[in-house]
């Protein structure tokens, strides 16, 4: 698979050129938004500053989609794409048949069906993660699975001391461990170190991007190339991204990704995701994950200073990546669902295409025209009992699409249903999509 992404404007050709438009130095750039953590050389104007390169970034096919996890890679990627240099991204239908060593367990070999399938979906992925201009995506199995054996461990493995790749993290975390390490996942530097060297021959690659997690493997390529040809490339690793109310590596949450397929995440959800961070990360996630430019998320963060109450950041944040990932037209349809959900909007400024989200993003409960609203705040989960259901109405906490209910005996009728929905709320929080039965 050899796939390009082509929508040529003005501005991607001049891109193309190595012309930056309208911009500082890519240096510059990424340090200041956080995407610099270690480089193979002095300097990192080096790889950024100079001539036209071009850069790689690697996804392994260990999902059917990628995550908010991933998305930092993504977001470097583009940024040498938007400042003129050429990108590649690798889709690891090779190396996903051996796997990654991870510091505390083999991962499962997967059959070449799903991996094949899930490539091609990632593949699907990557046009609109990486923008507009020309982005080429191949597979490493076409170069992987073609290998002979003795010819490889002549011809690359002699280049590999057993000393050395024991040395790296996840290799010297498994040999501590009781379960070890097996040979097949042992060799995986091997082979993404082979990526870069073929990628240099072919493609006149000289630049592999990653997580610091990758800064192990990115190296062997790097040694690789020099010894077998002479070359100076280069590497460079974004830092591990963590979220700073808790600790944890950005983007898991007890083990649930936030992945990037509507399908497995919807764009109300991942919507939610970003509008629940925490006011000590905006900043940084505002840097990493948007296109936004300094001026603009300056003006932002102030906004938010003001008034933390508003979440001017996490409103800014959530619905610029949904954007980014999911398209302008998502995004507005999730805004527009969370006001009507949390703030003052009317189930009836949604259209047809924001009622099927909230339908299938809020809870709902099935009710008939007639049956009393006590009965359907117990039944949709907003009270205990219908004791409880007329406190709440007494107490002026229960609204109606959004006005208030003030009779305990207040029964539903068809003019309360915008295109077969209704929106019970009890307090600011506490939501419910009432449907017709």
């Amino acid at each position: 698979m050899n796939t390009k992404y082509k929508t040529e404007s003005k501005k991607g050709m001049a891109h193309r050129r190595g012309i930056k438009v309208g911009m500082a130095k890519l240096s510059e750039l990424l340090k200041s938004r956080g995407y610099v953590y270690q480089h193979s050389c002095e300097k990192l104007e080096e790889i950024t500053d100079g001539p036209a390169r071009t850069v790689y970034l690697g996804v392994d096919p260990t999902a059917e989609s990628v995550h908010v996890g991933n998305l930092g890679g993504y977001m470097l990627l583009r940024r040498f794409k938007d400042a003129g240099h050429t990108i590649i991204l690798v889709l690891g239908g090779g190396t996903g048949m051996i796997g990654d060593p991870k510091p505390d367990m083999e991962r499962p070999l997967l059959d070449e069906a799903t991996i094949a399938a899930r490539v091609d979906k990632l593949k699907e992925q990557a046009g609109k993660l990486l923008g507009d201009g020309e982005v080429q995506v191949v597979n490493n199995a076409d170069w992987l699975a073609p290998l002979n054996l003795l010819e490889f461990l002549r011809d690359t493995g002699k280049h590999f001391t057993v000393n050395a790749l024991m040395k790296k993290d996840a290799i010297s975390a498994r040999l501590k461990s009781e379960e070890g390490i097996s040979y097949t996942e042992f060799s995986y530097p091997l082979l993404q170190a082979y990526d870069f060297w073929y990628l240099n021959k072919e493609h006149s690659c000289d630049v592999q991007v990653g997580g610091s997690d990758q800064w192990g493997n990115i190296v062997a390529g790097v040694d690789l190339i020099r010894r077998k040809e002479n070359k100076v490339v280069y590497g460079l690793t974004m830092p591990l991204i963590t979220d700073k109310t808790t600790g944890k590596k950005f983007g898991k949450s007890e083990g649930n990704a936030v992945w990037l397929d509507p399908a497995m995440t919807s764009p109300y959800a991942f919507y939610q995701f970003w509008l629940n961070t925490s006011d000590d990360n905006v900043p940084e996630y505002l840097k990493l994950f948007t296109l936004l430019s300094d001026a603009e998320i300056d003006a932002v963060i102030e906004l938010h200073k003001r008034d933390h109450k508003e979440r001017h950041g996490q409103n800014a944040l959530a619905r610029e990546v949904t954007k980014l990932v999911h398209g302008e037209v998502e995004a507005e349809k999730a805004e527009k669902i969370t006001s009507v959900l949390f703030g003052e909007g009317g189930i009836d400024s949604l259209d047809d295409g924001a009622i099927a989200m909230l339908k299938s993003s809020a809870p709902s409960y099935a009710v008939h025209v007639d049956s009393f609203l006590v009965d359907a705040l117990v039944g949709g989960g907003l009270a205990s009992s219908k004791t409880e259901a007329r406190r709440f109405i007494t107490e002026k906490a229960v609204l109606l699409n959004a006005q208030a209910v003030t009779e305990v005996d207040q029964k539903l009728s068809n003019e309360d249903f915008h295109n077969g929905v209704a929106l019970l709320k009890r307090g600011k929080k506490n939501v419910c999509v009432l449907t017709l039965s």
